[in-house]
C-alpha cells in the first residue's frame, strides 16, 4: 500500500496440509493453507515479543498434537519470517488497524467500519444517503466538524459546506476495499490541519485482492446489494477494479428508495516507500428520508412512529475523484508526493418544522452544494543523529483549493419556491508543517512539531452584507514525551493546538474568524 503505513503487527505463518487440519481463524490476505499468528508490538520491548512468540509456538505444538501420527510425514514447514518495525506512536491515543481487524466487525453501512476505532461512535439520520454523525471522546462532532477524515490522501471533510462545516460523507467507500485505518485522538500531529481539533482518521485502500469475487446480499426492508471486485497484474504493477450497486427502503412507511452506485479503479506499483499509485473513484446516490415527527401527531393518530409528515424529504449526492501518489526512498530519506481532484455535488431536502413557519406551503428547504476540490502534498523525512541518538525529522507542504457554489432554497415537494441565499466561494489554504522524534534511549522519546496554515478566499453572495474576503496565518504547535516501557507499559504526555475554518464571511469588513482549540493528553 502506497500510503504511509507503519505496521505494528508481527505475523508468523506456517503452511499446513489442509487434509490434516483446518485453521480455526484465517487472516484476510493469507493463502487458504496458511495459519496466522499475530503479535501486537504496540510499543513493547523485544523480551515481551519473545514471550508472546513462545505462546504462539505452544499453540502450534498443541495443534500438531491433533494431527494423526500416520500422517505426520505429510506436514511441510516452510521458512519462518518475523518482521516488526520499531514503535512510532507519539501519543497513547494513536492507533492503527489493519484490514483484518476492520473486517472482523459486522458492517451494515460504511460508517460502522470506523467504529473499530475505540471511543468513536458513528450514527445515521435523515436517510441512508446523508453523511454520518460522529461522536468521539464524548463530543458530538456533527457530520465531521472536528474530525479530519481522509481516504487515500484525499480530504473527505468539505469546508464552507451548505449543510454543515466539515461535512464528511463516506458513502462513496466500499467496505471490502478498506486496507486499514489510522486514528489519532487529539490535536497532536503536525501533519493534521483543518478539522483535526478532536482528532483525525486516515483510511487506506487495498492494492490487490487474493482472488476476484462476486457477491449478492439480500435482506429485510428491500435491502439488496451486489458487489464485484478483482485485481490483475499489469506490467510491473497491479490493476484493481470494483463496482457496487445497492438499494434499501428501511422500515419506514415512506421507503427510503435508496439507489447507490459506487465504482473504483486503482493501479499500484512498488511499495509504500518506493512506488506509485493512481486511483479513480465514482459514486452516485439518491434517497428519500423519514425525519423526526411530533409526538402529538403520533398520539393523535395522524401518523405512526414510522410515518412522515413530508414524504418528499431526501437528497441526491455524487462524488467523483482522481488521486495519485509517488514515493521514493534513498540515502536522503523518504520523499512523498500526492495530488487529487474531486468533483462533489449534494442536494439535501429537509423539513424539520413542517408547517410552523408557512402553514400554506410548508417549511421544506433544499441545501445545494457543488464544488471542485484540488490539492496535494509534498513531504520529506530526514533521518539524522543528535548527541549520538537517532532523530527523524519530517517537513511537508499541503495545498488545497475549493471552488464552491452554495444555495439555500425554499421548496415544496422539492420544487423551488423562493431563494433564501446563494453564494460563490473560492477558498484556498496552504499548510507548512515539520515534526521531529528524538530517541534519547530505550525508555525516552521526545517529539515536537509546528504547523503554520494560511487560509483565505472570497465570498460573493446575492446579498452584499454576506460578501467579503479574508485571509490569515495560523500557528499550531505540538509537543510530546514518551516514557518507558516499564512492565510492558509506556507513559505518554502530549499537548497541541488545532484550528478549523469556515469562510462564509461574518461581514464584508470583519471577514471570517478561525476557531482555535487546544488539547492536552496523558495516558
Amino acid at each position: 500500500m502506497l500510503a504511509s503505513k507503519a505496521s505494528s503487527m508481527v505475523m508468523v505463518t506456517r503452511s499446513m496440509n489442509p487434509a490434516l487440519a483446518t485453521p480455526t481463524s484465517m487472516r484476510p490476505g493469507l493463502r487458504p493453507r496458511q495459519q496466522a499468528c499475530e503479535l501486537s508490538q504496540d510499543k513493547y520491548e523485544d523480551q515481551v515479543l519473545a514471550k508472546r512468540l513462545a505462546r504462539c509456538g505452544a499453540a502450534w505444538l498443541a495443534m500438531a498434537a491433533t494431527i494423526p501420527q500416520g500422517a505426520a510425514q505429510d506436514v511441510t514447514l516452510p521458512d519462518l519470517v518475523v518482521t516488526a518495525p520499531r514503535a512510532t506512536a507519539s501519543a497513547a491515543s494513536d492507533m492503527r488497524l489493519d484490514a483484518g481487524q476492520i473486517a472482523a466487525r459486522p458492517i451494515a453501512r460504511i460508517g460502522e467500519a470506523l467504529e473499530a476505532a475505540p471511543g468513536l461512535i458513528v450514527t445515521q439520520h435523515s436517510g441512508e444517503g446523508k453523511a454520518n454523525q460522529y461522536f468521539l471522546r464524548g463530543f458530538n462532532l456533527d457530520h465531521g466538524t472536528d474530525l479530519a477524515i481522509s481516504v487515500d490522501g484525499m480530504p473527505v471533510n468539505m469546508r464552507t459546506h451548505a449543510h454543515g462545516q466539515g461535512y464528511a460523507d463516506l458513502n462513496f467507500l466500499i467496505p471490502e476495499l478498506l486496507g486499514g485505518l489510522a486514528i489519532r485522538k487529539g490535536p497532536y500531529a503536525a501533519e493534521d490541519g483543518d478539522f483535526a481539533t478532536a482528532g483525525s482518521m486516515r483510511l487506506d485502500l487495498v492494492d490487490s485482492l487474493e482472488r476476484p469475487f462476486f457477491q449478492v446480499t439480500t435482506g429485510s426492508y428491500g435491502y439488496w446489494r451486489g458487489l464485484a471486485a478483482g485485481s490483475q497484474r499489469l506490467g510491473n504493477g497491479v490493476l484493481l477494479a470494483a463496482g457496487e450497486a445497492a438499494t434499501y427502503d428501511g422500515p419506514w412507511r415512506r421507503g427510503d428508495q435508496l439507489q447507490r452506485l459506487t465504482g473504483m479503479l486503482r493501479f499500484t506499483e512498488g511499495t509504500a516507500s518506493d512506488g506509485v499509485s493512481l486511483t479513480a473513484m465514482s459514486y452516485a446516490n439518491r434517497w428519500h428520508a423519514t425525519d423526526q415527527v411530533p409526538a402529538r401527531a403520533v398520539s393523535a393518530g395522524l401518523v405512526d412512529r414510522f410515518g412522515t409528515l413530508d414524504p418528499t424529504d431526501g437528497g441526491r449526492a455524487e462524488r467523483h475523484s482522481l488521486s495519485g501518489h509517488w514515493a521514493g526512498t534513498g540515502d536522503w530519506g523518504t520523499t512523498r508526493v500526492s495530488a487529487y481532484a474531486i468533483r462533489s455535488t449534494l442536494n439535501l431536502v429537509n423539513n424539520f418544522t413542517y408547517f410552523l413557519d408557512d402553514p400554506l406551503n410548508g417549511d421544506q428547504f433544499t441545501q445545494a452544494d457543488r464544488r471542485w476540490v484540488l490539492g496535494g502534498e509534498v513531504s520529506q523525512s530526514l533521518p539524522w543523529t543528535l548527541a549520538g541518538r537517532e532523530v527523524v525529522t519530517r517537513i511537508g507542504v499541503q495545498a488545497r483549493h475549493d471552488d464552491i457554489r452554495l444555495s439555500l432554497t425554499r421548496t415544496v415537494a422539492r420544487a423551488p419556491l423562493s431563494t433564501i441565499r446563494e453564494d460563490r466561494v473560492r477558498q484556498d489554504s496552504l499548510g507548512i508543517f515539520t515534526d521531529s522524534t528524538w530517541r534519547l534511549g530505550d525508555w525516552l522519546r521526545l517529539s515536537g512539531g509546528l504547523r503554520a496554515d494560511w487560509v483565505g478566499g472570497r465570498v460573493r453572495s446575492d446579498a452584499a452584507e454576506n460578501s467579503g474576503a479574508a485571509g490569515e496565518w495560523i500557528a499550531s504547535p505540538k509537543a510530546g514525551i514518551v516514557l518507558g516501557p516499564w512492565a510492558a507499559t509506556e507513559l505518554f504526555l502530549n499537548a497541541g493546538i488545532a484550528e478549523e475554518e469556515d469562510l462564509r464571511a461574518e461581514g464584508e469588513d470583519e471577514g471570517s474568524e478561525a476557531l482555535f482549540e487546544s488539547g492536552q493528553d496523558a495516558g
